[in-house]
């Protein structure tokens, strides 16, 4: 290439950065209310439009690097074909014509392609990568146009396996460090949303106790209980589960005589026994008072942890390095206060960067450490550790009790009619062969054959009741195995890694199994996964199993009786189901039972 032609070429390149930063912001305004508001409609026709353009600079990048450059897209989906009943179903829905599926089929293949994100990754840094390096370049315009075509060839051609692999590590690093900033920023709100909260419980206690407003003193101590609850919720992100500590509110109860007692307090009228039994409950618990001083100390801890990165982060990114993006690539007019180290834009820069990495790199201990802080106040003590663990394990007795009784209910249907039905059939047709053995003995031949066929479907259905009940394979092999079988009966692609040292107990084997099942169940069916992935793992007396799947996700306990029937089986022996499902996958569930495993040749499981 000659240097004329690098100079036309950077030229093009630099027309080029504002067309396709153009496209990119119009790819985002187009979509952004079909992502937000549910406008779903508006998505499909810019990514279409993105990847004609994002085509034909593929092939002005292969003619300037000499190499081709594929399209990395999936295959566009078949058109929808009726079922025998004539209806179009996508996912879980039937549609009486081909329209709404055809359209759902293209939004989930432009949606779940991988080349969809990279193209706008790439349209979002191209003009950022010309602008750095094309007006540098241009005494050596060769060499900067080469550059910027075999980068932009390098980011829109198919990833290799092992280079996609290395590529999600790396984005989910970034993730979860964003994730992790995020997280803080968050709690740092929090913590200046506690402020005003703690004045104004002050406020109450001042005017109850000093104008005598009784009234305001419940509401002083149990005001802010929504924000301690909250962030016993978040303290989950820093792998500390906290359980809500409360004593149950108090209900006034009516007597024989007309009046309501609340303790050891009569009272006449409704409202003041309301008012009372409010009072009682909040003053006597004592999670109430924890509550006061964590809203008291929270601030100051929080701000000491968590504040020095998400202030970094924001004053290295901002304060720093995008003062140095805007003066030296855009000719911006530097202000001269902020930007700079020592009066050096360019270090500046090299400190802005640092702050930014060094934020990223601690936000997540620190998110831990400030998790184990929550826990420690907000936590129960060991007296309503005790009493939720009542409380726990009387649910769990009951949701045991209804759930054996329906499973007895569900054997006694099936028996009914199935296999009852058939053997008394056969009953009766071999009666019928009694009597037909000597008038019509090719008649009673003929009922034979069928009576042996009945007896087979009897058999199959009691095996099939059977296995329903407890799989052979899980008896036989253990749970790994059993997985596997389930493995080879299931449409989609599952694999099944791990496995177990010894045997748990054959009830807790058997919730781990059925979970597992309907989990598969769950995504096949209602998550449309094409992979799955189950992971088996015991340590520290916890049976761990973890599925994985590429479905649409957005499960949700509270919507299905499919994941609340795991809990509930779970709860049982004191398991806890995991359960992260963002809208559009992956869906991640955790199944966690505490045991001990027996060994393989000492089992009688």
């Amino acid at each position: 290439m000659t240097w004329l032609r690098g100079v036309y070429r950077s030229g093009v390149l630099l027309g080029a950065a504002v067309v396709v930063l153009a496209q990119f912001l119009l790819s985002v305004l187009v979509m952004a209310p079909g992502v937000l508001l549910g406008l779903v409609f508006l998505i499909p026709p810019p990514v279409l439009l993105g990847r004609r353009l994002t085509n034909r600079w593929r092939a002005v990048f292969a003619g300037w690097t000499g190499r081709a450059v594929p399209e990395p897209y999936l295959p566009p989906p078949p058109p929808p074909e009726p079922d025998s009943d004539g209806m179009y179903r996508h996912d879980t829905t039937l549609y009486r014509t081909p329209r709404f599926p055809r359209f759902f089929g293209r939004l989930d293949w432009l949606m779940k392609d991988p080349a969809t994100k990279r193209d706008l990754v790439w349209q979002l840094w191209f003009p950022f990568v010309v602008l750095a390096v094309v007006p540098v370049g241009l005494v050596v315009a060769p060499w900067a146009v080469r550059l910027v075509a075999t980068w932009s060839a390098w980011m829109l051609s198919p990833m290799d396996p092992a280079r996609a692999a290395r590529r999600g590590r790396r984005s989910a690093r970034t993730q979860r460090a964003l994730l992790a900033w995020a997280r803080a920023a968050l709690l740092v709100c929090c913590a200046a949303l506690e402020v005003p909260l703690l004045a104004f419980s002050l406020a109450c206690f001042a005017l109850g106790y000093g104008l005598g407003l009784i009234f305001l003193i419940p509401v002083g101590v149990a005001h802010f209980r929504w924000l301690a609850n909250l962030r016993r919720e978040f303290a989950g992100w820093g792998g500390q589960r906290v359980q809500r500590p409360y004593t149950p509110q108090l209900v006034p109860q009516r007597r024989p005589d007309g009046l309501l007692q609340v303790r050891n307090n009569l009272y006449k009228t409704e409202a003041m026994a309301a008012f009372n039994a409010r009072w009682l409950w909040t003053w006597s618990d004592v999670a109430t008072w924890r509550d006061l001083v964590w809203l008291a100390v929270d601030p100051v801890v929080t701000v000491a942890l968590l504040g020095p990165p998400v202030v970094a982060a924001v004053y290295g990114a901002f304060g720093l390095a995008l003062p140095w993006l805007w003066t030296t690539l855009f000719g911006a007019e530097w202000s001269g206060w902020y930007g700079a180290v020592d009066g050096s834009r360019t270090a500046g820069l090299v400190a802005g960067v640092a702050l930014v990495a060094a934020a990223f790199a601690t936000v997540g201990w620190l998110v831990r450490v400030h998790a184990r802080w929550t826990a420690l106040l907000l936590r129960p003590t060991r007296e309503a550790a005790l009493r939720l663990r009542v409380e726990q394990l009387t649910r769990s007795r009951a949701d045991a009790v209804d759930a054996q009784a329906a499973e007895l209910r569900r054997i006694e249907r099936d028996l009914h009619d199935g296999a009852q039905a058939r053997l008394i059939a056969v009953g009766l047709t071999l009666g019928a062969i009694e009597r037909l053995m000597d008038t019509d003995p090719a008649a009673a031949r003929r009922l034979v054959t069928q009576t042996k066929e009945t007896a087979e479907a009897a058999l199959r259905e009691l095996r099939d009741l059977v296995r329903g009940i407890h799989p052979p394979v899980l008896s036989e092999r253990g749970l790994t195995d059993a997985v596997r079988a389930l493995a080879l009966d299931t449409a989609a692609d599952v694999t099944v890694d791990g496995g177990l040292a010894g045997r748990p107990p054959a009830p807790v084997e058997s919730a781990a199994y059925f979970a597992v099942s309907e989990l598969i169940a769950n995504a096949t069916r209602h998550g449309g996964a094409d992979r799955i992935r189950v992971t088996l793992h015991h340590g520290a007396g916890l049976l761990r199993v973890t599925v994985t799947d590429d479905g649409a996700g957005g499960a949700d306990p509270s919507r299905g009786t499919g994941l609340r029937g795991i809990e509930r089986r779970l709860g049982t022996f004191d398991g806890t189901l995991v359960l992260s499902s963002p809208p559009g996958g992956p869906t991640v569930a955790t199944l966690e039972l505490p045991c001990v495993l027996s060994s393989p040749k000492t089992s009688t499981c």
